[in-house]
């Protein structure tokens, strides 16, 4: 690395460089090869900038600075190291990026702070790779299921296998230790949606995180000849995902907001165009303040793939639910202090809940928390297209800055 002198633009840059090059956008998956090597990268640069590096046993990257109080917990920051396929520089790596810079800046304004502080990369947030959210942060708080050791990616490579090659290519070169329990956790993310572009407010000031549910339904039928089979003896599973998803569909659109539905990811076996399929595989994932509502539409979704089995000989539905986690409200002093801060700074601010998952959600199991986010251009994320600009960038640290520093200082 040339220089640590760097803004949160030129370190988004230079982290985005560690993706497969054979995609457009980001994508740097779990214990992929670009995910080790960006890790590696953010290990180095912690110890350029005087910080303790290392990181745990599933990989999550640990940066410390510990405090004059020798306390054994710690102020935790950070945000996740992994993408989705396709994606933008800023999902994530933004929160990494300016933890690590606001830091940089505060030991040179003020030196060692009084209470330990840790920046934690977490290895995983998105459920890119294998199906299963929040790796990294659930590793935290001690809460990570034993059975993930069997999950197998796209590739039939098991997470055990990916996992031990990713950590043993870290072990080569930094320690592996733990992370210290975390006293407070804060965390830094765009917006991802265009409520603070359209409100033309620069801050967000998140009050609550989303309950989310997500599902692998796999619905099985008989392949056959699409020439030679009649219809009325077809069980096609295509056809029967199809009805599902246009049911759930009309109910979701009942519901209203805030509730969200979306099927973002669909595999067809075999996949010809002359051959009835065999096998129709498609992901759900719903969001909602309300857990209750939820539980309807998770109730509703077994309720009308047992009908459809009912009706149709032959049809097999099986839903795996793979991601279930509650509504969590922030803490209610820290989004009074982040108010505090926003007037002082003179900038503006919007109290808003957040329609994604943040491993803040995961952490605020444990320990009080605070998540603040800066306008995305158009509301876009998850894209190449992801934008925020550098003067929102900025400004969202000079305001995660200030909250460390009443923190830590």
């Amino acid at each position: 690395m040339k220089t640590v002198n760097l803004t949160i633009n030129q370190l988004l840059d230079q982290i985005a460089q560690f993706t497969d090059p054979e995609t457009e956008g980001v994508t740097r998956l779990l214990y992929d090869e670009h995910w080790i090597e960006a890790q590696k990268f953010l290990l180095e640069l912690g110890q350029m900038i005087g910080l303790d590096s290392g990181f745990d046993q599933v990989g999550n990257v640990i940066l410390t600075k510990f405090g004059t109080a020798n306390d054994e917990s710690a102020i935790t920051i950070g945000s996740h190291i992994d993408s989705v396929v396709n994606a933008g520089k800023y999902d994530g790596i933004y929160g990494v990026a300016t933890a690590i810079i606001a830091i940089k800046e505060l030991l040179a304004e003020y030196g060692a702070p009084k209470k330990t502080i840790q920046i934690l990369s977490f290895c995983e947030e998105e459920g890119s790779r294998f199906p299963f959210t929040f790796t990294g942060s659930k590793n935290l708080i001690n809460q990570l299921p034993d059975d993930i050791y069997q999950l197998v990616d796209k590739t039939g490579e098991s997470f055990e296998e990916a996992q031990a090659k990713a950590i043993y290519a870290l072990k080569n070169i930094f320690p592996l230790v733990s992370a210290l329990p975390p006293t407070a956790y804060a965390e830094i993310h765009i917006e991802q949606g265009p409520v603070l572009e359209r409100l033309n407010k620069e801050i967000g000031i998140v009050t609550a995180i989303v309950a989310q549910k997500r599902f692998t339904v796999t619905i099985n039928g008989k392949n056959n000849h699409a020439g030679t089979t009649p219809m009325w003896l077809r069980v096609d599973p295509l056809k029967q995902a199809v009805k599902l998803i246009h049911q759930l569909e009309v109910i979701a659109l009942k519901i209203g907001e805030p509730f969200v539905f979306t099927v973002g990811e669909m595999a067809i076996s075999p996949n010809a165009s002359n051959v009835i399929p065999e096998q129709a595989k498609f992901s759900i994932d719903i969001r909602h303040t309300d857990e209750k509502e939820l539980l309807f539409f998770e109730e509703l979704i077994y309720k009308l793939a047992k009908t459809q089995m009912q009706e149709l000989a032959g049809l097999e539905i099986k839903i795996d639910k793979w991601t279930d986690v509650g509504t969590e409200e922030m803490n209610e002093t820290y989004i009074e202090a982040l108010q505090a801060i926003c007037k002082e700074k003179q900038l503006s601010f919007h109290l808003m809940p957040s329609g994604a998952g943040h491993d803040t959600q995961i952490v605020n199991r444990i320990a009080p928390t605070a998540l603040l986010f800066v306008p995305s251009v158009d509301g876009i994320s998850h894209s190449p297209q992801e934008f925020t600009t550098t003067e929102n960038l900025e400004k969202g640290k000079t305001v995660f800055k200030q909250f460390i520093y009443d923190l830590a200082y």
